[in-house]
C-alpha cells in the first residue's frame, strides 16, 4: 500500500513539531528567548553541530558509522591553531592542511573498511581513541591562536547574515544537491537501502566508501576550523562528546542507521532540536547535567518511532 506524505515523513514532521512547541516554552518563560540575538546564537550554535552531522549522515545513509567525529574535530582545532599562530600570513596555509588532515583521515577509514574488510565501528571506534591520544600528546592546555582577521569572521556578515550562518546555509543546499541530483547520491542511497542488489547493478562501492568517509571526515576538520573562529586558541577541550551529539541528530532527524533512508531536512531539524534544547535549558536555569538524560531520552523515542513506522 503506498503511503501517504505524511506517513514517510512522520519523523521529520514531529522533530520540526517540537522545536515549534520548544519555541513556544521559551518565549512564555523568557523574554529574551525570541530576540534577534538569542536566535542569531542558536542559529550559530546549530552551525558547528550541523557541519559534522551532515557529514555523519552521508556515511550513516550507505549503513556505515563514524565515531572518530569529535577527535578529529579536537586535532584539527589544536592543528590549525598551531600552524595559524596568530599570523594572517598563514591562514590559508592552515586551512588548506587542516582540511588535508581531514581528508587523509577519512581515506584511511575507507581504505581500512574497503582493503582490509574491517567493520566501520571498529575503525572509527579505533580511530576515536588513536586521533584523541595524538591531540593529548600534543598539548592538554590551550595553544596556538587564530589570527585576527580570521578570528573576526565570527562577527562577520555577509548580506547581513552571519558569515558561519551563511556558510551553514550553502553547506546546506550543496549537500540537498548532492543527495538528491547526482549520480553519487543515488549511488548513497541505493548502498544503503541494499548492498547486494547495488553491487550487482554495477555500483562501485568502495568509491563510493572513499567518497562518503573523506567527505565526512574533511566536514569534521571544517567544524574545527569554526572552533577556532569562535575561540581563538586550540582548545583540547573542543569535541569531547561531540561524536555521540551528531549522531544523535542524524538519527532524531530521521536517518536510519541501517543506511538507504535520511534528508537533509530531517537532519536539520535534530540539529536543531538539540540546539534548542540546550539554549532553553540555559535559559530556563536548568543543570546542564540533564542535558544529556533530555538527548538519550529524545534519541531513544526516535528510534522507537523509527521502528514503528517501518512495521
Amino acid at each position: 500500500m503506498k503511503r501517504s506524505f505524511f506517513q514517510k515523513h512522520a519523523i521529520i514532521l514531529i522533530v520540526y513539531a517540537l522545536i515549534l512547541v520548544l519555541v513556544v516554552i521559551g518565549a512564555f518563560n523568557s523574554e529574551h528567548f525570541l530576540t534577534l540575538r538569542n536566535l542569531t546564537n542558536v542559529m550559530r550554535q546549530a552551525a558547528y553541530l550541523g557541519t559534522a552531522a551532515l557529514g555523519e549522515m552521508m556515511v550513516i545513509l550507505i549503513a556505515g558509522i563514524d565515531l572518530s567525529v569529535g577527535s578529529l574535530v579536537k586535532l584539527c582545532v589544536l592543528v590549525s591553531a598551531i600552524l595559524m599562530d596568530g599570523d594572517p600570513d598563514n591562514v590559508w596555509m592552515a586551512v588548506s592542511l587542516t582540511l588535508g588532515l581531514g581528508l587523509s583521515v577519512g581515506l584511511i577509514h575507507a581504505f581500512l573498511i574497503n582493503e582490509l574488510n574491517m567493520s566501520p565501528f571498529v575503525v572509527t571506534f579505533a580511530s576515536l581513541f588513536i586521533l584523541k591520544g595524538i591531540s593529548l600528546s600534543i598539548t592538554t592546555k590551550p595553544i596556538g591562536r587564530a589570527s585576527r582577521d580570521f578570528l573576526m569572521l565570527y562577527s562577520e556578515k555577509i548580506a547581513g547574515i552571519y558569515v558561519i550562518i551563511f556558510f551553514f546555509i550553502i553547506l546546506i543546499l550543496m549537500m540537498m544537491f548532492l543527495l538528491n541530483k547526482t549520480i553519487f547520491g543515488k549511488h548513497i542511497y541505493a548502498i544503503g537501502g541494499n548492498l547486494s542488489v547495488a553491487q550487482l547493478s554495477g555500483i562501485s562501492v568502495k568509491r563510493v566508501r572513499y567518497g562518503v568517509y573523506s567527505l565526512c571526515s574533511v566536514l569534521a576538520a571544517a567544524t574545527g576550523l569554526l572552533w577556532l573562529m569562535r575561540m581563538g586558541v586550540g582548545d583540547p577541550v573542543i569535541g569531547n562528546g561531540l561524536e555521540l551529539n551528531v549522531i544523535i541528530a542524524v538519527v532524531i532527524g530521521g536517518t536510519s542507521l541501517f543506511g538507504g533512508r535520511g534528508t537533509v531536512i530531517g537532519v536539520l531539524g535534530g540539529v536543531l532540536l538539540l540546539t534548542f534544547t540546550d539554549n532553553l535549558l540555559v535559559i530556563l536555569g536548568v543543570s546542564q547535567f540533564y542535558s544529556g538524560l533530555i538527548k538519550g531520552l529524545i534519541f531513544v523515542a526516535a528510534v522507537s518511532l523509527y521502528k514503528m513506522e517501518n512495521r
